[in-house]
């Protein structure tokens, strides 16, 4: 009995300690700070917040504070209260002092396109600091202009619209809607290209071109579209890639029907033109890879032709890299050899079903600043770091006997909800965080949320719930 009352007593002397080494929140928002020995909110319990040379001692009993458990506080911050640094104090001791970042949202509205509502998926910033959107089914091309901070939807050339007879038994059924088609680039002459998936476009003996679009939005008559029709029947484009080396785009090209490929294109090139055609398949333009200065897309067939190929980086070495969304791995190109390098990713452990089928659905792909590959896992709203140096090691290449690959080390989301959350974006800010967003299911209750991952990939934040 006594040595349970010495170590009772000894808990309760205990000084508090904070779990979190960094907190994210928005301004107006709620602060919560997960400890141990963090006090019953009684008299003596304060937080001591410190901006700059400034301290102040919150005490629990200000009304900003929600709750104050010992292993939780929650407390909702006023508009205007600026980041810094925060402690906990009780009648035991101070814990250590943890920062605190707060951030403020700034909406644009989109405007509504006939049909459907923008919905958009990914977006850039030019030289100029204007945001371009490529939305899901490219009704329109977004774009704020943060000077004027107003939201532009422009139009994207279209096919004809379908015939008074036209009708879906037959299969000929045409639409000016186009599905899927995920990545937005500018490339380092302000040109803004986006992918335009054909997944509803129908008509003729060859159907469902895709395209890559191009803008020129400060061409000397105005802006200007360029537009190169993808060779193929029932193919898919998502995501593109600017190649510094060879002056190239490259997109991922998946399709069921004729397979999943990375091209590379010259656009100075390939013709290109506004209008859809679909009298002819337009494989005349593909051609072997192997020599560069051939006006052709460069077409290079996945080992795995069910892989959907997803998202793309070239390396400074001029190697492609790219996520297989269906083929449970990330993948290598060298279009010199034309030889392709599987890195396969471990078992799922989302809970939503198609991640049954798909597994962990690996999506965007980028480069860490010190070279290594980074990509988001779109099921386990996961974002996993893929060890550069362990490329060209056979390791990398197979999982081990605990189904891991030893060279890709993974950060979970913060609270992740396996039915109802998934990953979609990833990007790098200039401090290096890498920030993530996540969607959920479309029912009542869940709500979108952001985050980043520290630049010493140590500590995922997650923000509140977007309203």
């Amino acid at each position: 009995m006594l040595i349970g009352l010495s170590l009772l007593l000894a808990a309760q002397a205990a000084p508090p300690t904070v779990n979190q080494p960094l907190l994210a929140t928005f301004q107006g928002g709620q602060l919560e700070i997960r400890g141990e020995n963090l006090g019953d909110g009684g008299g003596s319990d304060f937080l001591v917040f410190r901006s700059g040379k400034h301290r102040q001692p919150v005490s629990s009993g200000d009304p900003m504070f929600v709750s104050w458990e010992p292993t939780r506080i929650v407390v909702d911050l006023p508009d205007d209260w600026p980041s810094g640094k925060v402690r906990v104090m009780t009648a035991n001791g101070l814990s250590r002092e943890i920062v605190v970042e707060l951030y403020a949202y700034k909406w644009f509205d989109i405007p509504p396109t006939v049909g459907t509502n923008a919905l958009p998926l990914s977006l850039d910033v030019d030289g100029h600091g204007r945001v371009w959107a490529n939305q899901e089914f490219h009704l329109e091309f977004q774009l704020l202009d943060q000077a004027k901070g107003v939201v532009e939807g422009l139009e994207i050339p279209k096919p004809p619209g379908p015939g008074p007879f036209a009708t879906t038994i037959f299969a000929d059924r045409r639409t000016q809607t186009s599905s899927l088609g995920e990545d937005v680039l500018i490339d380092p002459l302000g040109r803004v290209w986006f992918t335009q998936g054909g997944g509803y476009l129908y008509s003729g003996v060859h159907p469902n071109h895709s395209r890559i679009v191009c803008l020129i939005p400060d061409a000397p008559g105005g802006p200007e579209y360029r537009v190169y029709n993808v060779p193929g029947d029932q193919n898919e484009v998502f995501g593109l890639a600017w190649d510094p080396q060879r002056q190239w785009i490259w997109f991922a090209n998946g399709g069921f029907t004729s397979g999943a490929h990375l091209v590379g294109f010259d656009p100075e090139k390939i013709a290109w033109r506004n209008h859809f055609d679909f009298s002819t398949s337009l494989w005349h333009q593909v051609c072997t890879p192997g020599n560069p200065d051939d006006a052709c897309y460069h077409l290079y067939p996945l080992p795995n032709p069910t892989a959907q190929p997803a998202h793309l980086h070239v390396a400074d070495d001029g190697r492609v890299w790219y996520t297989a969304y269906w083929g449970r791995a990330i993948g290598r190109l060298d279009p010199d050899s034309g030889v392709f390098t599987d890195y396969p990713v471990p078992a799922s452990i989302s809970k939503a079903l198609p991640s049954y089928v798909v597994g962990a659905g690996p999506w965007e792909i980028m480069a860490a600043p010190n070279g290594d590959i980074v990509f988001n896992e779109f099921f386990d709203a996961t974002i996993t770091r893929f060890d550069i140096d362990l490329a060209d090691d056979p390791v990398s290449q197979q999982l081990d006997a605990n189904g891991l690959n030893p060279a890709m080390t993974d950060r979970v989301m913060p609270e992740y909800d396996p039915v109802n959350e998934q990953m979609h974006s990833i990007a790098y800010d200039l401090d290096g965080r890498l920030w993530y967003t996540i969607h959920t299911a479309n029912d009542l209750g869940f709500l979108g949320s952001i985050g980043y991952l520290t630049p010493d990939w140590r500590f995922l934040t997650r923000f509140p719930p977007l309203s």
